[in-house]
Formats: C-alpha cells, structure tokens, sequence
C-alpha cells in the first residue's frame, strides 16, 4: 500500500491480472502436443480414431479426478500454492509424455497427468484473482481470465504447430515441461501470499463437500450449461488441427498456413469470449446464453454442410462456429463466479469444472467415434457427422439455459 492507501507493486490489481493470465498461458504450452501429434503418432502406434479420442479425453479425465481436491481446498488453502503444485504436476505430465509415451495406454496415463495439472492451474489461478479483487473488478475480469484459454490454446497450436514439421513429440513435451516450470517460477515469484480469511468453525466446508453447488438451482444452471459447452469446445478443438490438415491436404494448403489457421481460430475464440461476456452483462445471462448456443448450433449445421464447397467458403463457416461455440464461455463461468458465496465459491468451481471438463472428456471420443463410423479419418463426408455431434452441445446449452431463463427470469 502507499502512503495514500493505494495499491502498488505486486498488489496492484493490474499487475495481478496481467501476471495471472500470462502464468495461465504459458501453462498451457502443452496443450496442443496430441492435437497436433495425433495424426502421425496415431498412424506409427496403430491406433484407431476412437483410441486417439480417448487420449485425449484421458486430458480431461485427468483434470475431473484432480479437481474436487484442488478447486476444493482454494476455500482454505491460499490459490497460489495450488496453482504452483499443478505447474509442477504439468511439467512432470509432459516429461513423462516424452520419456515414455509409445502407445495408447502410455499416451493416455502421461496425458491424463498432464490434465490433472489444468485441474490445478486453471480454475485456481481464477481463485487467484478472486481472492485478491473487489467484487466489482472480479466480475470484468473473469471473461479476460478465462478467454486466456483461448489464448493458451492458440499459442500452443503455434508452437507445436511449428515443431511438427522439424522434431518429434518428445521434443514438443520437453518444451511443454518447461513452460510450466517458468508458470510456477512467476506465479511464486510475482504473486504476493495471501492467507485465507477466518471463518467461524460452523462455516469451515470439508475440502470434498461439494453440496453447496447442488443447493444453488442457478449456479447448477450454469454448471450443467458449462459441461454441454465443454463437450463441444474440445471436441472441435482437439480435433480442429486433423480436420485442417485434412482441407489443407484436399486443396493444396501448406502445413504453415494449417497451423496459422488454427492458431487464428483459437485467438478468435479469445475475442469471441470476451465480447460474449461483455453482451450478457445487463441484458439477461440465461436469456443471452440461450440465443448465443441457438445460433452456435446453426452453426454447427452450416459448417458440416459446406465442408466439401470451396475451401474458403468451408473455413469461413468453421471459422464463424468456433467464434459462436466461445460466446457463451466466460458468460458462464461469470454466472457461477455472480452466484457463489464468499464460503462456497471454491465448491461451486469444483462443480463446475468437474462437470465442464467431464463433457470434455466425451466430446474427442466421440468424435473419434464418428469418424471410424464414416469411413475414417479421410472422408469428408464422416466430418461433417462428427461436426453435428459436436454442434448437439450448443443446442443443450440453449435448452438449459432457456429453461433457467424460464424459471429464474431475466435479472439472473
């Protein structure tokens, strides 16, 4: 604090931001190693598409089965540590990943380490910024902090993107274990401790007690929203670099303009999540979100049946989907962070990461599914199937959220 009372140095709420959501990105340099991998290591290890759909839901599973601890424990144990251990457990994940992935089960154990620790950066690096911020400057930053996973998304697809076409997945994991080391090394260096507050004995919550997001009617409204949303964000995401390939491969595109491509439609997601928070704020969330997954699922329906028109007129329809399916991200995760009680906050982002990143889980399997179902990973023909499964997630989100808007009304 100054002399005057303000805020300076590592405690001022610029500052805080701005190191959290970079620590968050650069955590995330891992992400794209098996969307981008997928295709050759799937082809040398013998894998079907549904085996490589199930690596990649094995990110989320990791993350479902870390997160009722280490969301959980945000309520008593300051975020920062938390957010320090799951760095750690990321870096180890990837390691692990290049020393020791040769086939599916390998793949998916190191991967799903590599999940569990998202389940300790993500959603308490947001506790980070809950815990230091005013209720007014919390509520304009979680849209900013969460479309960093656009962020995250997008610069990995470049990094990787790129090494792709000069070294080999062990390489990509190495660099992906760095990135989370220097995620810790700034967060423990950049972000002052904080201790939680004392609460009476009566309102100290068991770490695992996560009743308090079943008793929030709204906030569950919002969770089971976030899981439909989630099974269609990492579906298209964790498969957007094979589909891209395939079109640059079809048409003449070379790999840089593939992964420039991919790497604009997860930034544009960033844009696209910001603006879907920023449109929501007095306007009716629940009735908001229920025109946004309305128009995302006329999307979806858009895109599979352009697929085989000309190229560009293809990827401009992806391009418009992928920008509708982020709409309504940091909208809901704003609507759980509006609801929660300061004692309950950590157990109602349990919830809603665990459920989100269940819908995750499902959402590359049953892609991979489809597409063994339509001929394979070759025919454009099974992607445009795989596209309307993807696009069945935004039509559940307008359904819950129109429900809730029926129920609860506008002002929610």
């Amino acid at each position: 604090m100054t002399a005057g009372g303000g805020v300076r140095g590592r405690d001022h709420p610029v500052f805080l931001i701005v190191v959290t959501c970079l620590a968050s990105i650069v955590a995330m340099i891992n992400y794209a190693i098996w969307p981008v991998f997928l295709i050759p290591l799937g082809d040398a290890w013998g894998l079907s598409n549904t085996e490589i759909g199930w690596v990649s839901g094995a990110y989320f599973i990791g993350y479902v089965a870390a997160t009722p601890i280490l969301v959980g424990l945000t309520d008593i144990i300051d975020a920062r540590r938390i957010f320090i251990g799951g760095s750690l457990a990321a870096a180890i994940g990837s390691a692990a990943f290049a020393l020791f992935a040769s086939g599916f089960w390998s793949a998916a154990l190191a991967w799903a380490l590599v999940g569990a620790g998202l389940a300790g950066t993500y959603m308490p690096g947001l506790q980070i910024l809950n815990a230091r911020l005013s209720e007014q400057r919390r509520i304009r930053a979680v849209p900013f902090y969460t479309s960093c996973f656009s962020l995250g998304t997008g610069f990995s697809f470049v990094l990787n993107g790129t090494l792709l076409a000069y070294v080999d997945h062990r390489v990509a994991g190495w660099i992906g274990a760095g990135g989370a080391l220097i995620a810790a090394a700034a967060v423990l260096c950049l972000v002052s401790a904080r201790l939680p507050t004392p609460r009476p004995a009566a309102q100290v919550r068991h770490p695992l007690d996560l009743r308090p997001a079943l008793r929030n009617r709204v906030a569950l409204s919002y969770i089971l929203a976030y899981g439909a949303h989630t099974y269609e964000l990492f579906a298209f995401r964790g498969w957007s670099f094979a589909l891209f390939a395939l079109l640059g491969a079809v048409h003449g595109l070379s790999l840089g303009l593939v992964t420039g491509l991919v790497a604009v439609l997860t930034l544009a997601g960033t844009a696209a999540s910001i603006i879907g928070g920023r449109l929501c704020l007095g306007r009716g969330r629940h009735r908001m979100i229920t025109w946004i997954g309305t128009v995302a699922a006329a999307a979806s329906v858009l895109s599979a049946l352009m697929l085989q028109a000309p190229v560009w007129i293809a990827l401009a329809c992806l391009m418009t989907y992928n920008i509708c399916i982020m709409l309504d991200s940091g909208a809901l995760t704003a609507g759980v962070v509006s609801v929660a009680g300061e004692t309950d906050r950590g157990a109602l982002l349990a919830v809603h990461s665990m459920v989100g990143f269940a819908g995750g889980a499902l959402g590359g399997p049953a892609v991979g599914m489809m597409l063994d179902l339509g001929g394979g990973g070759d025919a454009l023909g099974a992607w445009s199937a795989a596209i309307l499964v993807m696009g069945a997630g935004s039509a559940m989100v307008a359904l819950v959220q129109w429900r809730a808007w029926r129920r609860y009304g506008f002002a929610v």
